[in-house]
């Protein structure tokens, strides 16, 4: 492939969304002490291709944004690719807006930055990318040129920057780090200087991050109201009984955090509707809640992108109940789920329910406001 090709097929490849949310379970399903080179705070990245040709031909500006601090920008560039003819490869070339912080800047729309001209920018060529194909592993790699990337820092003297990055088909792989001349040790690196594994994001998945947060699992995108039928199983697989229900997940904002509120009815047609209740929060990438009966946590199916369902783990409050594991599975649209149980007590299976639901809506707001009939009746 000739370099003008490489260059679009990298600059295709590095436009779009990205988010780091399988990287993250990984780390959460891992346990164990946290260590810097654990990544387990969400990042969600936006690369656009500009028409700016006061700039170059080829200009692309990208925004990436952490869980810790969603409302700024904490890495915020405009690159222009070219081809270097002495080099025979494709170079990025890095604009750095001139003035204001380095690192978590206020997001800027693409409108408005594709209207600036040179002299909005700084450029330090030392700083550029170069790179060079690895067609065996159908992805290029991005790297700056070993100790180019040099500048002053006002405490720390003079300071050279290292930043690789990988452009696979489907993913945007990076790490970064810089390092003190005068003795070679660390002054700032990202997550130890491992590599952040961003996976291209599905429609919606990063319009949803954005507007609420990159540390919050995809199985927040479960809130809403859904109806189905529980069937429950003794040991053996038989079955011992079937009921209809509805599960009412919400997902809001409070005193400054994430939290989670699910009411659960159900029971026999027959017999009058018993309703449950879970309150919880959400951080670090989970679910975590309490019932009057469960306490337990909710995870993303790991090594999933993007995650097609759940994993949920309730310990009981009560002596002799039952210890309960939950693995839920999704339909690629979002209307359908099914779920599935098992019992635990003492280390044996007890039994087992299966639930098969379709989403109502997922304004749970409205379904609130509006109860049905059989909601009126009090809980049991």
């Amino acid at each position: 492939m000739t370099s003008a090709g490489q260059l679009e097929q990298i600059a295709d490849r590095w436009q779009g969304a990205f988010h780091n949310r399988r990287q993250v379970a990984a780390t959460l399903a891992r346990g164990g002490p946290p260590a810097p080179e654990l990544t387990r705070e969400g990042r969600w990245m936006l690369v656009e291709r500009l028409e700016a040709t006061q700039l170059g031909a080829v200009v692309l500006y990208f925004q990436e944004f952490r869980a810790s601090a969603p409302g700024l920008a904490h890495r915020q560039r405009v690159v222009v690719l070219r081809c270097d003819p002495q080099r025979g490869v494709v170079r990025a070339e890095q604009l750095f807006f001139r003035g204001g912080p380095t690192y978590d800047r206020q997001p800027m729309a693409a409108a408005h930055v594709q209207s600036l001209g040179p002299e909005a920018f700084e450029r330090h060529p030392g700083c550029d990318l170069f790179f060079t194909a690895e067609p065996e592993m159908d992805r290029f790699r991005g790297r700056m040129d070993p100790c180019a990337c040099r500048y002053h820092h006002p405490q720390d003297g003079e300071v050279c920057a290292e930043f690789e990055m990988l452009l696979l088909p489907d993913q945007l792989w990076y790490r970064d780090r810089s390092l003190r001349l005068a003795d070679g040790t660390v002054r700032g690196e990202i997550d130890g200087f491992s590599w952040l594994l961003f996976d291209r994001a599905a429609d919606g998945e990063v319009a949803r991050a954005a507007a609420m947060d990159a540390d919050l699992p995809a199985l927040v995108g479960q809130q809403g109201v859904w109806r189905g039928t529980f069937r429950r199983y003794d040991a053996e697989g038989k079955l011992l009984e079937t009921f209809p229900s509805t599960i009412t997940v919400r997902v809001f904002q409070e005193a400054g955090g994430w939290r989670y509120h699910q009411s659960s009815l159900y029971g026999p047609v027959e017999a009058p509707l018993r309703r449950l209740e879970a309150h919880g929060e959400i951080h670090s990438g989970r679910v975590w809640f309490a019932s009057d009966r469960y306490e337990g946590w909710a995870m993303d199916l790991p090594g999933e992108a993007p995650a097609v369902g759940s994993l949920i783990v309730m310990h009981p409050l009560q002596p002799g109940a039952p210890e309960v594991h939950e693995i839920t599975t999704c339909s690629p649209d979002g209307l359908r789920r099914w779920r599935v149980s098992q019992l635990l007590s003492e280390g044996r299976l007890i039994g087992r329910t299966v639930i098969d639901e379709e989403k109502l809506t997922g304004d749970w707001r409205a379904h609130d406001g509006a109860p049905s009939a059989g909601e009126g009746r009090a809980p049991v």
